[in-house]
């Protein structure tokens, strides 16, 4: 359907998981297929709108009410003044941003749902239905840091839907408010065009924007000279990522792939015979996982 909408109106896109600031450019609509098409609104009429509500069904987008405290944090990020503001600053702060991969969660649910792994209440900023901004504010500098990676894990399974996280550094300063937003949503929809893992943190991040600076032409030769040999050996490519994202600890590794360590050691044996690339160094390591995160870039 999408192609034919397409037809009529040549601007008109399907969402994707890295729309950034563009949503609110568009009216949305959903298909009897569960697809989201977006058409600007500039580029649509009153009466043309209302005839697609006839065979599409219009999306209105629902969020939670914000706390005081989730406005004061949206007014910082975006610079603007805060009248007679008499309010704790945390002794630090980050960012975690996350992207729902499920479109039709509702935000009330799936905000109940976060708020109630944390040890205490934290300010979540919607930027649009599948996409927003948790505050992890930290008022205590004994306090333990959160476990994102087992967080992430309760929430997939409780709404079957693939859950993205980027994790900022701590900032201190309120200063560092619009640097630490800024800097982290471009980050972070960068990270999304490339299949990330499901919890990324700001050191994994800056490898996407390397490989985002690259020209087409450039990422493929790379991708091409460095991995033709097993480009068609999807299983032995994701085990090699899988060992480099382990830091190349082979128990780790074959831990996270459920597989026997000496099974592991075999596969990276096997990569570096037909390739010529020796994963267990830190140049052969370095250029491999750039070339693997090539692979998974998504136009």
């Amino acid at each position: 359907m999408f192609e034919q909408i397409q037809a009529i109106f040549p601007q008109a896109i399907t969402l994707t998981t890295h729309m950034n600031d563009d949503w609110n450019r568009y009216h949305w609509f959903k298909t009897p297929e569960d697809e989201m098409i977006g058409i600007p609104k500039n580029t649509i009429t009153k009466n043309e709108q209302e005839l697609l509500n006839t065979f599409l069904t219009p999306f209105i987008e629902q969020q939670p009410t914000r706390t005081t405290r989730e406005q004061l944090w949206q007014r910082w990020m975006q610079n603007e003044e805060v009248p007679n503001e008499h309010t704790p600053f945390p002794h630090s702060f980050r960012l975690v941003f996350f992207s729902l991969a499920n479109q039709d969660i509702e935000p009330e649910v799936f905000h109940e749902a976060i708020q109630g792994l944390f040890p205490y209440p934290m300010p979540i900023i919607w930027n649009h239905q599948h996409e927003g901004i948790i505050v992890e504010e930290q008022f205590e500098h004994a306090r333990e840091p959160i476990e994102y990676e087992q967080m992430i894990d309760v929430l997939m399974s409780d709404f079957y839907t693939k859950l993205t996280l980027y994790i900022t550094p701590y900032y201190e300063s309120k200063n560092d408010i619009q640097h630490a937003h800024t800097w982290g949503t471009t980050l972070f929809h960068k990270m999304l065009r490339y299949h990330p893992k499901p919890v990324t943190t700001y050191q994994d991040a800056i490898t996407y924007l390397y490989l985002d600076g690259l020209s087409q032409q450039d990422a493929e030769n790379i991708t091409y000279t460095l991995l033709h040999p097993v480009i068609d050996e999807p299983d032995l490519l994701h085990t090699i990522q899988i060992f480099l994202e382990s830091n190349s600890n082979t128990t780790l590794a074959a831990k996270k792939l459920y597989m026997h360590r000496n099974s592991l050691q075999y596969r990276v044996d096997k990569f570096i015979e037909k390739t010529g690339i020796d994963v267990k160094q830190f140049q052969g390591a370095l250029i491999t996982y750039l070339a693997i995160m090539n692979l998974h870039h998504k136009d």
